[in-house]
């Protein structure tokens, strides 16, 4: 939060995700960054082999949350997908998360997947 002060922004969006099996739960809150008080929450239950909806309900949900008037350029960008295969995805956040660690062995851990017999990772 003593980021989100330093900006100058309102509030920020927290959130988590379990994953069990084929089922995905991402939780999501908007925080008021003022108090610490939840301004808007919500839970999203799906296949995991439709993450990008996922995605796209959040990302529109947390738009209306906010009550902002976007313009077709933007909500463009909100549902803007890089990729339409979700193992591919899932493999450059987990090369996200190591890399992110800042650490000589989370770099390597974050662009290093071993490649099985069928040529994909």
């Amino acid at each position: 939060m003593a980021a989100a002060r330093e900006l100058g922004v309102e509030a920020v969006v927290e959130g988590s995700v379990q994953k069990v099996g084929e089922q995905v739960r991402v939780t999501v809150q908007l925080v008021s960054v003022r108090d610490g008080t939840p301004l808007w929450g919500q839970t999203f239950d799906e296949q995991f082999t439709n993450i990008f909806a996922v995605q796209d309900q959040i990302s529109e949900q947390v738009a209306r949350a906010l009550t902002l008037s976007l313009g077709s350029e933007e909500k463009q960008l909100l549902t803007k997908r890089y990729t339409e295969n979700s193992e591919a995805y899932q493999l450059y956040l987990k090369g996200r998360f190591f890399w992110n660690k800042s650490t000589v062995e989370g770099l390597n851990k974050g662009i290093c997947h071993p490649i099985n017999n069928t040529g994909r990772r």
